[in-house]
């Protein structure tokens, strides 16, 4: 049953009146099932007339979204395991409106795949009609040399994916070889483990033990996965507010088959990605616009988040060239001129808002994917490869490019932050370290993280200087001490977590992402707290968090049905967090 009331307001939740825009309304209600409990549910609150989203959550089954722009809405329920009605409703200004939403349970699992971060090797589809389940990947894997090797060398982008494959003995040297010959499968641009030196019998050594554990006809064996129970006064208070991409974004062809034959004077293509995907945010100290790299329409978009009319929100920069480079990570200057990374031809690109105007620097070395770019305090411009193992920096005055190889071979640097004195710290992806380069001398140090059995997915560095980093296989934060080395675990308390970013707010709190629990993660590491908030879509990769000046955060959207630039206030509106459109 749907109950709808509207009656006059003078202020909404969480806001003095002062604070209360006279144009902005109420959307509140119950929300009730047929089966099951009510209990943090999201509610999605789509403004059709300025394409905007607001995601809040229930409290004991009521919902309430405070500060919404007028006009017409559309609302429903997401959440795994249930179906619910999309229903319309017109909010006027000042307003206060009910929506009830009564749902029921899905008769069949409408809860998504889950998939491993796009730079990852996808989950594949398994014929085993059976699946045991391990706490921890020192279980999943039988100790012995042979482990050894893979735990050096591939579990840090595999995880437990091996448990799941059950090919012959001959596939999986196949598939060794293409890792360290050819390249991986989903990646067209660099090889995996190129410059690591593994020898033929170390391959069988490898593939043996795969096929003796894993191999045909055996069960899938996986990580356990614990239910998250969230903390409804927790979810309630958190909003994000959501902007819907432009309808017009393009699909470009992706271009040649990097390493395919040529036939005839023809290379086969790929074909145009079908999805879009916002990667990466960073904001502008000039004028607060919001840019993101746009990976699918191969451009570079930037926010206006003040902007009412969606049709003037967006700005939309084609990058030129090519038709696609797969852009990445992104960060602005104190100019307000933005740089992207990309991983198809590691470029550095640059971009002027204001002339238009856009340069790609082409690296000294085809050396890997270039993924992250963060700026220095004296505006040098620096940035990480993977499927390689450098770190790279552009000088800002001469423009000049510099690459500087890791000590380990293969050591993919993926997340990059910097330090107040212009060293960089960067996350070794495929070996599993946090690596310094330093300003002063130039020298690059890896400190290898025992814990985290590869695959440190990213990096952020506090007001402290002490860095941190996300051990994605291990549900696993990382605290280094610079000064003396010293490595502290933070073991997020609930099995299967998968921690992404490690970015510290303005209080030194730890955020992070999980897309098993659908989680956004923050560690008080003072108190040795952790809090959990249900993301605004279930099961979203969230590669990046943007934090801005009243200590929200900004991400964009990838893998999930919606794709929005997306605003997360974690404990609402305030005179200090003010709803900005």
């Amino acid at each position: 049953m749907t109950t709808i009331a509207i009656v006059s307001t003078l202020f909404g939740v969480g806001l003095a009146p002062s604070a209360q825009s006279s144009g902005r309304g109420i959307i509140t209600g119950i929300v009730s099932s047929d089966q099951g409990q009510v209990r943090a549910f999201r509610v999605a609150a789509h403004n059709l007339d300025h394409r905007i989203w607001y995601t809040v959550f229930t409290n004991k089954g009521q919902y309430t979204v405070p500060q919404a722009l007028p006009g017409r809405y559309e609302l429903t329920v997401i959440e795994p395991g249930y179906d619910s009605p999309r229903l319309p409703a017109q909010l006027r200004p000042g307003a206060t409106q009910t929506i009830d939403i009564s749902i029921k349970r899905s008769r069949t699992d409408t809860r998504p795949a889950l998939r491993n971060g796009d730079e990852g090797p996808s989950l594949r589809p398994s014929g085993s009609a059976q699946t045991m389940y391990f706490n921890t990947l020192e279980e999943l894997y039988p100790a012995g040399p042979a482990r050894d090797l893979l735990r050096e060398h591939c579990i840090g982008c595999h995880r437990d994916d091996l448990g799941s494959m059950h090919y012959t003995r001959e596939a999986f040297v196949q598939g060794i070889e293409r890792m360290t010959e050819t390249g991986p499968a989903n990646n067209h641009y660099s090889l995996a483990l190129g410059r690591t030196p593994i020898t033929k019998q170390q391959k069988e050594m490898m593939a043996e033990y795969l096929v003796k554990h894993f191999g045909p006809g055996m069960p899938d064996k996986q990580l356990k996965a614990d239910p998250l129970v969230l903390d409804e006064d927790v979810a309630s208070r958190s909003i994000y507010v959501s902007y819907d991409i432009p309808d017009d974004l393009p699909f470009p062809s992706m271009g040649n088959r990097i390493g395919a034959a040529m036939v005839d004077g023809a290379i086969p293509q790929l074909a145009p990605e079908t999805r879009h995907h916002l990667q990466a945010a960073a904001i502008s100290p000039v004028d607060g616009r919001v840019w993101y790299s746009s990976r699918a329409s191969s451009s570079i978009l930037g926010l206006d988040p003040k902007q009412l009319d969606p049709a003037k929100r967006w700005d939309n920069h084609p990058i030129k060239g090519e038709p696609y480079v797969h852009p990445t990570g992104i960060a602005v200057d104190k100019m307000g001129r933005v740089y992207w990374a990309e991983a198809r031809g590691s470029r550095l690109g640059e971009l002027d808002p204001v002339t238009r105007k856009q340069i790609r620097y082409a690296l000294p070395a085809q050396a890997g994917a270039m993924l992250q770019v963060v700026v220095d305090k004296d505006q040098n411009i620096g940035f990480s490869i993977i499927w390689g193992a450098f770190f790279g920096r552009m000088e800002a005055t001469t423009r000049r490019l510099h690459m500087y190889p890791t000590p380990t071979p293969d050591n993919g640097i993926y997340g990059l932050d910097v330090d107040e004195h212009g060293n960089m710290w960067g996350a070794g992806w495929q070996k599993g370290t946090i690596s310094k380069w330093d300003a002063k001398t130039e020298a690059v140090t890896e400190y290898k993280v025992p814990s985290a059995w590869g695959q440190i997915r990213r990096v952020g560095v506090d007001s402290k200087g002490v860095v941190w980093g996300a051990a994605y296989n291990t549900g696993i934060l990382v605290k280094l001490d610079p000064a003396t080395g010293k490595l502290t675990d933070y073991k997020i308390p609930i099995a299967g977590a998968q921690p992404y970013d490690a970015w510290p707010d303005k209080m030194d709190n730890i955020w992070t992402a999980d897309h098993v629990h659908s989680a956004i993660i923050k560690l008080d590491p003072r108190a040795g707290r952790w809090t959990f908030y249900p993301m605004p879509q279930p099961n979203q990769s969230l590669p990046k968090f943007e934090l801005a000046s009243d200590n929200t955060l900004w991400f964009g959207s990838r893998g999930v049905p919606v794709i929005a630039a997306v605003h997360f206030y974690p404990n609402g509106y305030s005179t200090a967090n003010l709803p900005l459109p």
